[in-house]
């Protein structure tokens, strides 16, 4: 990866003070998390990449960048590494719109048809660390190993079927390098002993309680409890079980947790509408004509989208 003409696409992804949503999820928590240590971002919202965008009052999307998704608007700064094309060409898809979207699947031409297999396999985060550490030093705790590469399940890729996809991907983003900031924290000796009672201990404290994520939806149904009754602020016991999990990422990362640059209070919720199908020209160039949101090619027989209905993207 070039991570020079990187920076220069996109330099927003090294400036400080800038507002981002994220995705309520432990991936969209750890970008959100080290954004706002390393250059004091706020996090100013949360999509669930479907049927829900919770945004601080009087702020527009325009005025945000989006991590761990992608957006198909040209004026909107987004972040992700889902797969979101069919393929590269013989579709309706207006390319341009993805134009302030970085996708590690863009740049290496993986689309449902072409290397689906092959898919960028890490988590938002570890590209963020890769590109955050061009420009600012990047300092992790001794014992921030496993919270990093939980994200997005990616310390299974390292001995799973798809070790050999990640081997391709390590090489490419340049992390086999010492001088690459993601490196240091995989350059460690391993107990797998200790490294397995790490994975149970979290997996019983966070995954299997869903206590790594933002519990603002659940399989597409939202989650009236955690918020109060106007839907303008997350409830008390909401707030507590992510400022656990936040915190627990904190003390693991060193990242500092700033509460002041979260928002749980003073939102609006935005409604969209999510449709399921099964990708194909037809139903790509449908999603493309409804003038799509946010997609993503989940699985070789799964495409998700949405279209802003009945709300409209503030």
């Amino acid at each position: 990866m070039d991570y020079g003409n990187i920076i220069k696409k996109y330099p927003w992804l090294i400036q400080k003070d800038i507002k981002c949503i994220i995705s309520p999820d432990a991936d969209g928590m750890l970008c959100g998390l080290f954004m706002s240590n390393y250059l004091n971002w706020k996090i100013v919202g949360y999509y669930d990449n479907g049927k829900n965008l919770i945004l601080k009052n009087k702020l527009r999307a325009e005025d945000c960048v989006f991590l761990d998704t992608e957006i198909y608007r040209e004026n909107i700064k987004s972040m992700g590494h889902h797969i979101s094309l069919l393929r590269n060409e013989n579709t309706d898809i207006d390319i341009k719109k993805y134009s302030n979207c970085l996708n590690p699947n863009f740049l290496r031409d993986r689309t449902l048809k072409n290397g689906f297999s092959l898919k960028y396999p890490m988590g938002t985060i570890h590209l963020l660390i890769c590109i955050v550490g061009q420009r600012y030093p990047i300092k992790y705790l001794s014992n921030s190993f496993f919270a990093v590469l939980q994200a997005d399940g990616t310390i299974n890729r390292f001995v799973d079927k798809y070790s050999e996809n990640l081997r391709d991907w390590l090489e490419y983003l340049g992390i086999d390098k010492s001088d690459n900031t993601l490196n240091k924290i995989l350059k460690r000796e391993i107990n797998l002993i200790d490294l397995n009672k790490e994975y149970v201990e979290y997996v019983k404290k966070f995954v299997k309680s869903k206590g790594d994520k933002i519990p603002v939806s659940n399989k597409g149904i939202l989650q009236k409890e955690s918020f109060n009754k106007n839907f303008t602020e997350f409830s008390s016991s909401c707030i507590g079980a992510v400022e656990t999990y936040l915190k627990f990422l904190s003390e693991t990362t060193g990242w500092e947790y700033k509460k002041g640059n979260w928002t749980f209070e003073e939102f609006r919720l935005y409604e969209f509408n999510k449709k399921i199908v099964k990708p194909g020209v037809g139903t790509f160039n449908t999603a493309v004509r409804e003038n799509f949101l946010s997609l993503a090619i989940t699985a070789n027989d799964t495409m998700e989208y949405t279209i802003e209905k009945p709300d409209k993207l503030p």
